[in-house]
């Protein structure tokens, strides 16, 4: 019985996310990749955006937090995929879905896994976390997180948003408290329903300087339950320490 549900419950996952090993329904996939050029205003549109190289530089690697395995993404999730009723709230639907906002420069991704209690390895006590970490151009950081801000105020009674052609209804968008270290941060507690099932999800974003991490994190329990879960916070506190 059990199982069916965290089948259902997966499948919702991956329909919201488009991101597999989120839900823990797969282990395959691709690395980060470079995204297209972009900006922001003209009075710092000089100013250079870090490249994919030096993102790579600084985004988290195995190792760096304790109790949590590190990887490439398994599957990578761009706007085109991702489409809303209320065009106000793309932003959104895009930081919360695995995208980013805007049109950075550069674009790197990771997944973290928390590594289940050795007391009880079958646990389903799993907090994955997909890691996004965007460089922009001039103001573009600033921009993207104003744009972002906007689209949360605008959507917080919930929204409707289609990812990879599975309509589903966003439900909850609640403001939390944001990990300390950042210029700027955002932090949501978001609740969707998809094929019957609720799906809580954790999004935080952050900028430090050019560069926005934006981390997006489902529990595999919480999949089968539609339980809360908290916030893996190390995770957003290493990254952001890496960034200073």
């Amino acid at each position: 019985m059990r199982s069916a549900v965290i089948r259902r419950s997966c499948a919702a996952g991956v329909a919201v996310l488009s991101l597999t090993l989120l839900a823990g329904c797969s282990d395959s996939g691709e690395d980060g990749k470079e995204a297209g050029k972009g900006g922001s205003g003209s009075a710092e549109k000089k100013t250079p955006a870090l490249s994919a190289a030096d993102l790579e530089k600084v985004v988290l690697k195995d190792g760096d937090v304790k109790g949590h395995k590190v990887t490439a993404p398994t599957v990578t999730v761009e706007q085109k995929d991702i489409t809303t009723e209320d065009k106000a709230c793309a932003p959104l639907a895009y930081a919360t879905i695995g995208s980013v906002v805007d049109r950075p420069g550069a674009t790197v991704q990771r997944e973290t896994a928390s590594v289940p209690n050795p007391t009880d390895p079958k646990s389903l006590d799993v907090t994955r976390t997909l890691i996004r970490l965007s460089s922009y151009e001039g103001d573009g950081a600033k921009t993207a997180l104003a744009s972002l801000t906007k689209s949360v105020d605008a959507c917080a009674k919930g929204f409707k948003v289609t990812a990879d052609g599975t309509d589903q209804q966003v439900t909850k968008v609640a403001k939390t408290e944001a990990p300390g270290g950042a210029d700027e941060a955002v932090a949501l507690d978001i609740v969707s329903e998809a094929e019957d099932a609720k799906v809580p999800m954790k999004v935080v974003v952050v900028r430090k300087g050019t560069t926005v991490a934006y981390f997006t994190a489902l529990n595999i329990g919480s999949l089968a339950t539609g339980k809360d879960f908290d916030f893996p916070a190390e995770i957003a506190e290493a990254q952001i320490a890496k960034l200073a």
